[in-house]
């Protein structure tokens, strides 16, 4: 019996053995799967880092920060700074948001140095253009490769008769600019279309003509004006008579009412500008010794800069 126990075990044994072999042959000729899995328990982490590292760099915007009027300006609703896609690919920046130096200057208060927590501001959504009927529906602010965001710290104080939210610059945004209302700084691209060149025109009588060739673009006629002896005109166009018809067109061509609806369909509609308004009542940027940080949805700081 003794005899019979022992060769039982050396079999056993062997059996062990065999098993292992083959368990550790297995894992050499699988060797690329065994090694991965093989360091989960050490190499996720590294594995991680490398893969967020690698990602980061990929989809890093190329980003461009500039300081605008930040350091001059002194009211909120002209205060601006602005950010440029000199990238390939579009960015989306609407939840990035801004943050001052606040916090890494000391104030001098009643003998102390006092440090105070940074302003930040988040950029929001904005309107395609600004809707004449007052209702703009707003979307999530993206940069194509080239464009640029002005990014103004307050609001436009007039909200009539347009109401005013960020908006993305088009060939209609110069009758906004040439309104006595508004004052946006910087001031808007006055790139209307020629008044000569709208449809319709060539169609019209000969003096009415002259008078459209003349006419500045973005630049809304005056109606029911006064005539040369004073008397007010109801077919007059910046005090000159015209016919029935001729008034009527350029009722219907020359305001930015009439450009956008006139003209929203057109493949050069868009401009290259967004302007976006954060809508604080305060100035953000201090004259000197100031920081900008852009930071996006995440936290992550995508751009800096000092004056």
């Amino acid at each position: 019996m003794k005899k019979g126990n022992g060769a039982l075990q050396v079999i056993a044994v062997l059996a062990v053995l065999i098993v292992l072999f083959v368990s550790r042959l297995g894992d050499k000729l699988d060797s690329g799967e065994s090694k991965v899995n093989s360091q989960d328990d050490t190499g996720i982490k590294t594995q991680n880092i490398s893969t967020s590292k690698s990602s980061s760099t990929s989809n890093t915007p190329n980003i461009s920060l500039t300081t605008g009027n930040a350091s001059r300006a002194y009211q909120s609703f002209e205060e601006y700074i602005s950010i440029d896609n000199r990238g390939k690919e579009p960015v989306t920046i609407t939840n990035w948001y801004l943050k001052n130096g606040k916090d890494k200057r000391a104030y001098n208060l009643g003998g102390q140095l006092k440090y105070f927590a940074s302003d930040i501001a988040t950029i929001g959504r904005a309107a395609l253009f600004i809707s004449p009927s007052g209702y703009n529906v707003l979307h999530n602010i993206v940069l194509e490769p080239g464009e640029k965001a002005i990014i103004t710290t307050g609001r436009m104080g007039a909200q009539t008769p347009y109401k005013i939210v960020s908006f993305k610059e088009n060939i209609c945004s110069g009758y906004l600019e040439n309104l006595e209302e508004y004052k946006f700084t910087p001031a808007l691209k006055r790139n209307c279309p020629q008044p000569e060149n709208e449809l319709g025109v060539s169609s019209l009588d000969t003096e009415c003509r002259k008078f459209i060739e003349k006419m500045p673009s973005c630049q809304k006629p005056e109606f029911d004006t006064r005539d040369r002896d004073g008397e007010i005109c109801r077919n007059c166009v910046n005090g000159k008579p015209l016919s029935s018809a001729c008034v009527t067109f350029i009722k219907s061509h020359y305001s930015y009412d009439a450009c956008i609806a006139n003209h929203v369909n057109d493949e050069n509609f868009y401009g290259k500008t967004w302007r976006i308004f954060l809508g604080h009542g305060w100035e953000m940027w201090a004259k000197e010794y100031e920081t900008i940080e852009l930071f996006d949805q995440y936290g992550q700081l995508v751009k800096s800069r000092t004056y």
